[in-house]
């Protein structure tokens, strides 16, 4: 970690609390760098490249920041994750089905069902969510006091058809990328007037005040997971479970969140697969960082649940007692 992110240590017997001070700067805004001509349209017409539709943040237009204690690129926006033409729809496509799968709008396979378009071959696999024309919905759980079907709503289902119409099978697929903490809408509103952004501290003049909000990790993307996991693996045909498709930083910590220790599954009902990309490096003016793949593991819900509830990896015994003798001298 740089020295210039001013850490913060307080030892302890057996171990370290360590807090770095939050700094991070935009390096995609609208989905070039900083002040890129290329990006004026977008940004004047406040449009996200990726999807061809609105930016779904477009008071700060940040699609990926730098932290400073990382050095490297975070997709922050889920319509980053699309990038390259929904790239990563694809690839799940090909992961599941198999090769040569073709990706159609569900009005498209309506239309072929009934004879009004080209004969369906049983390659194509229909997209069901945002962008691609009709998302599924969805009954509320049973019960008094239920909450909505959000609880289990998932971002994308893919289904794939057999040359008759007939449904084959599904993968459910759920895009999370990472919120942040503090603001760095002052970067944001100096890059909208298009001029540089330089207000941060004498050490980092071009980062702002704000964090990732890693915690998030615990708080909300693993118990969703979970949760929506146990759902789908009473779907008969969702015979290769969930995939939960992230930012190469978040798979990261959801693995060390998990301990390292999870057995490895190949996809099957009541599995979850975690589906890792990351920005390469900066091209030249007026072109987009290539988003590749970095990693994939599949273990089962009731692992991951059983990891989440009973974590491997905790600090040595009697750490805050340690801690606070630390601090009073004693």
């Amino acid at each position: 970690m740089k020295q210039s992110a001013r850490l913060i240590a307080i030892d302890a017997v057996g171990g370290a609390c360590i807090h770095a001070t939050m700094a991070l700067k935009i390096t995609e805004f609208f989905g070039f760098k900083p002040l890129d001509p290329a990006a004026a349209p977008y940004v004047s017409g406040l449009q996200c490249p990726f999807v061809g539709g609105k930016c779904i943040k477009p008071t700060l237009g940040a699609c990926a920041v730098e932290p400073l204690e990382l050095a490297e690129p975070v997709m922050c926006c889920p319509n980053r994750m699309y990038g390259e033409s929904f790239l990563a729809l694809k690839d799940l496509a090909e992961e599941a089905f198999g090769p040569g799968c073709t990706l159609i709008k569900p009005s498209e396979a309506q239309e072929r069902i009934v004879g009004l378009g080209a004969k369906l071959n049983g390659s194509e696999v229909v997209v069901f969510g945002k962008y691609w024309g009709k998302e599924l919905p969805l009954p509320r759980p049973k019960g008094r006091g239920a909450k909505s079907a959000s609880t289990y709503y998932v971002d994308w289902v893919l289904a794939r058809l057999n040359a008759a119409g007939e449904l084959g099978e599904i993968i459910a697929v759920e895009v999370q990328t990472i919120d942040t903490t503090g603001s760095y809408r002052d970067q944001a509103e100096r890059f909208f007037e298009g001029e540089p952004y330089v207000g941060g501290s004498s050490r980092s003049p071009d980062y702002s005040a704000a964090g990732m909000n890693w915690e998030n990790v615990n708080k909300r993307i693993l118990p969703q997971l979970i949760y929506k996991g146990h759902v789908l693996r009473r779907e008969e045909l969702c015979k290769k479970g969930l995939f939960f498709v992230c930012p190469k930083q978040v798979y990261d910590r959801i693995l060390d969140r998990l301990g390292g220790h999870l057995h490895d599954y190949r996809p099957g009902q009541g599995t979850i697969t975690f589906r890792s990309y990351e920005l390469g490096p900066q091209g030249a003016p007026g072109t987009h960082r290539a988003m590749t793949l970095h990693g994939q593991f599949t273990t089962t819900v009731d692992q991951v649940a059983l990891a989440f509830t009973s974590p491997m990896n905790l600090p040595e015994a009697d750490v805050y007692a340690a801690a606070i003798n630390k601090a009073l001298a004693i």
